[in-house]
C-alpha cells in the first residue's frame, strides 16, 4: 500500500493553505504546506513567530490516487487536485493528476526544515526582456518579452501588435518558456 501513496498537489484559496492542511489532518491525512517559520519584529518591539506560506493556493496530499474524489467530495475547500499539463491525455482526454515524486518532496521538506534564512521559490528563471513564447493556454503560441514577476505565479510579458502598438497581460509561469 505505501509503494501507491503519491504526493499529489491540491489546489485551494490562497490563504486557507494552514486551515485545510489542519482540517485533512484531523481526518487522517497525511499532509504538507510549504511553508517556513518566520520571527516577525514589530514597531512596538513585540516578538512574534509566524508561518509564512512559500507555495501559494497549494497543499500537498500523501494519499492513493483512487482516494482523490473522497477528499474533493468531504472538503469543499479542496478545488481540485492539480492535472500534469505536460503528460498525454487518456483514451477519454483526461489527463492525469501531477504528482511529487517522493525523494523530491523530502528534499523540500529538508530544506523548509533547516534552513536559517529565508528560502525563496521560484518558478521561473527569466530575465527581464528574455523572449519566451505561451506554450499553454489562450495565448498559446504567442511570443513576448518577459516583463516582470507579477503577483503569486504570474509573469507580465510584453507582447508586440505592428511596429509601434503593442499589449501587456500577465500569464501563468508554467504555461511560458524561453524562445
Amino acid at each position: 500500500m505505501a509503494d501507491r501513496l503519491k504526493w499529489f498537489i491540491a489546489e485551494c484559496k490562497p490563504t486557507r493553505e494552514r486551515t485545510i492542511r489542519n482540517d485533512l489532518q484531523k481526518a487522517g491525512y497525511e499532509v504538507f504546506v510549504a511553508s517556513q517559520k518566520e520571527t516577525k519584529i514589530y514597531k512596538s518591539r513585540n516578538k512574534r513567530e509566524i508561518e509564512h506560506v512559500l507555495i501559494g493556493g497549494r497543499i500537498f496530499v500523501h494519499i492513493e490516487e483512487n482516494r482523490l474524489m473522497e477528499i474533493l467530495l468531504n472538503f469543499s475547500s479542496v478545488w481540485r487536485f492539480q492535472q500534469n499539463r505536460a503528460a498525454s491525455p487518456d483514451s477519454n482526454g483526461i489527463l492525469p493528476y501531477a504528482f511529487v515524486p517522493e525523494d523530491q518532496m523530502q528534499q523540500l521538506q529538508y530544506v523548509l526544515g533547516q534552513a536559517d534564512n529565508p528560502v525563496v521559490i521560484s518558478a521561473d528563471d527569466f530575465v527581464p526582456q528574455q523572449e519566451v513564447r505561451v506554450m499553454r493556454g489562450p495565448l498559446e503560441g504567442l511570443r513576448g518579452w518577459f516583463l516582470k514577476k507579477g503577483h503569486s505565479c504570474y509573469i507580465k510579458l510584453r507582447i508586440e501588435m505592428g511596429q509601434t502598438q503593442y499589449y501587456e497581460t500577465e500569464v501563468l509561469a508554467e504555461d511560458v518558456q524561453p524562445v
